[in-house]
């Protein structure tokens, strides 16, 4: 009777092992999954009266690097200005104290009547240590 038993947890190990450690790989996926940049930081841009407005919805558990955002029009820098955010100080591994934007950012600048050639860049990371390569959104 002894032997049955063993040969019967055996092959019950054998036939769900497979299952539970594909199940298991399968929520360290979806728990670790690197969300694309355009996904973590959303961009949606507006015009209002003689301002374009630029807005980033940012992914719980993202951020955006203060320094990082910089707008170019012919490879000419365009002030902004701040006009919402989330501003956070944080101790970073790579640049120390910085100050960063989390849940929402939103900027704005002089609506030149020539909206072509403006480039938006930015950089952010996620608080479980991966950080995107410099992001540029085109108007």
């Amino acid at each position: 009777m002894h032997m049955k038993w063993s040969i019967y947890i055996f092959v019950l190990f054998f036939c769900m092992g497979p299952k539970i450690q594909s199940q298991e790989n399968s929520f360290l996926y979806e728990n670790n999954k690197i969300l694309p940049a355009e996904e973590v930081f959303k961009i949606n841009v507006s015009q209002a009266e003689n301002k374009i407005v630029v807005e980033w919805n940012i992914k719980d558990k993202y951020y955006l690097y203060s320094d990082s955002i910089k707008i170019n029009q012919n490879n000419n820098i365009v002030e902004y200005m701040l006009l919402k955010s989330d501003k956070y100080k944080i101790e970073d591994e790579f640049f120390g104290k910085t100050e960063v934007y989390k849940n929402f950012l939103r900027i704005s600048l002089d609506n030149n009547e020539d909206l072509s050639n403006y480039v938006i860049l930015y950089q952010g990371c996620a608080e479980a240590g991966f950080c995107y390569p410099v992001q540029k959104y085109f108007l």
